[in-house]
């Protein structure tokens, strides 16, 4: 078993209640620390405590190994020390108090279709690299309706594959993924397109990375 930070933007029907006089609710970022036996499981395990929470997963911002969590990449404080240890001692997702927010244009109106950059390690990849690669990073595009979904079908393919997701950023709707701010590649002329299209996912070039290598997931 492994300890796991997943940080998320998702929308709580009952939100606006929370809001300052005049102020609209657009959503609320929380931060959750979980224990699973993999990233993958986290994910789907914590998806599955959003909806049974009624709360709707919007966006995932950064997921990945409490020992790789970097507090620069959130908004907002956490007691990362404090949540892992009640995370660990109770086996119960330990989640931080909600950052509501109000409505971003800028986050899309539902493509249909949902993007993300993983850090990723292939089993296969490794064998045949002996001893030079550790990981790799790569962006994916999904056909969609919501994240969950989205989610839950890279998740599915690369446990399929036998590929090992070791971190994950940014997965959100199309319209809203900063693909100008990554150096990757689809072989495909509008990777968005044919993935609505023809449904499914499609995955850019990958970048490998060694054990020496500083691990970061933007360009």
């Amino acid at each position: 078993m492994g300890t796991y930070y997943i940080a998320v933007e998702a929308h709580d029907p009952e939100g606006q209640n929370s809001m300052p006089e005049g102020a609209l609710y657009g959503g609320e970022a929380r931060f959750f620390v979980l224990m699973a036996d993999d990233l993958g499981d986290a994910l789907m395990v914590l998806s599955n405590s959003i909806v049974v929470n009624g709360l709707r997963l919007d966006r995932i911002l950064h997921a990945g190994d409490v020992e790789a969590f970097d507090d620069e990449i959130l908004p907002f404080e956490v007691d990362i020390d404090e949540m892992v240890e009640a995370a660990q001692s109770s086996g119960e997702i330990c989640v931080s108090e909600p950052h509501p927010f109000e409505p971003d244009a800028t986050d899309g109106t539902g493509s249909g279709v949902f993007a993300c950059c993983i850090d990723a390690c292939d089993p296969e990849w490794a064998d045949e690299d002996e001893g030079a690669y550790l990981g790799h990073y790569q962006l994916a595009v999904m056909k969609a309706q919501t994240a969950t979904e989205a989610l839950q079908m890279l998740v599915a393919e690369f446990e399929a594959e036998g590929i090992i997701l070791i971190a994950l950023e940014g997965l959100v709707d199309a319209e809203a993924f900063p693909f100008d701010g990554y150096e990757f590649e689809f072989e495909e002329e509008d990777a968005v397109g044919d993935v609505l299209d023809d449904g499914g996912m499609i995955l850019s070039n990958a970048y490998a990375y060694g054990p020496q290598e500083p691990q970061k997931l933007d360009s």
